[in-house]
């Protein structure tokens, strides 16, 4: 199969691709399966900044997609950002909503750094070790489906840092979520961005292999529609299995 599950359309306030062309673009490169899902980002700076999005809306405009199509299987997906800080809000926005997939994601740090935006400097020890707790404590407290780009705050660097000293804290994560039947996301977008790799990086994704993790995605994260499949190939074969048909 070929497939794609975190992609950003109209509903997503960061993105200028229209579902109608992804679908073409998607169906040209012969993919199988794709997942929009748009941003629901709901702490108190992005909701005063961004607004929050009319889940109905963009369900229903998924839907119309969905019928409207038949060479493409078109999920209705979402991305929390920062879930477990958000959780009881996230959720009564959510639950009545059936959506096809969850992601799950982390975007700001304690410190309101926001590490999905390109850092003017890298993180400190410190501030990796909170952005990988608060990864944790996603992963342990909330109903997701996928962990979406894990390492995000590196997608500006233009070397892979040593992160050895984490690997407890990773460890931690990863059993977590194979605990919780959570696939692990292979993000691509930071190749798009300079970045040596995906992410997270084969010594993460080998990690997870050995611990007894089996549930992958994929994702372009793309916002922009000449990011979609951009790097595609670069991702291990062994790695381009859907975690939704195992």
């Amino acid at each position: 199969m070929k497939f794609d599950y975190h992609i950003h359309t109209e509903d997503s306030y960061d993105s200028s691709i229209k579902a109608i062309d992804l679908i073409k673009r998607a169906i040209e490169l012969n993919y199988d399966e794709i997942a929009i899902t748009e941003h629901l980002d709901l702490l108190p700076q992005e909701i005063k900044k961004y607004g929050a999005p009319s889940l109905d809306r963009y369900y229903k405009r998924i839907k119309e997609l969905q019928n409207n199509t038949s060479e493409l299987n078109v999920l209705c997906g979402i991305e929390i950002g920062d879930y477990h800080r958000v959780k009881e809000y996230a959720l009564s926005l959510v639950e009545d909503i059936n959506f096809d997939l969850i992601l799950g994601s982390v975007h700001f740090l304690s410190d309101a750094t926001n590490v999905a935006v390109p850092l003017k400097k890298p993180l400190s020890e410190e501030q990796v070790r909170d952005y990988y707790q608060q990864n944790l404590l996603l992963v342990f407290h909330c109903n997701i489906d996928v962990l979406a780009h894990l390492g995000v705050y590196k997608r500006g660097y233009n070397y892979i840092p040593d992160e050895s000293a984490f690997y407890p804290l990773l460890k931690d994560i990863f059993n977590t979520m194979i605990d919780r039947k959570i696939a692990l996301e292979i993000n691509y977008s930071s190749l798009c961005r300079g970045y040596p790799s995906f992410l997270p990086e084969l010594p993460l994704l080998e990690m997870f292999l050995d611990l007894g993790g089996r549930y992958f995605s994929l994702g372009s994260d793309a916002h922009k529609i000449e990011h979609f499949d951009l790097y595609r190939e670069l991702i291990p074969t062994q790695f381009c299995t859907s975690f939704r048909y195992l």
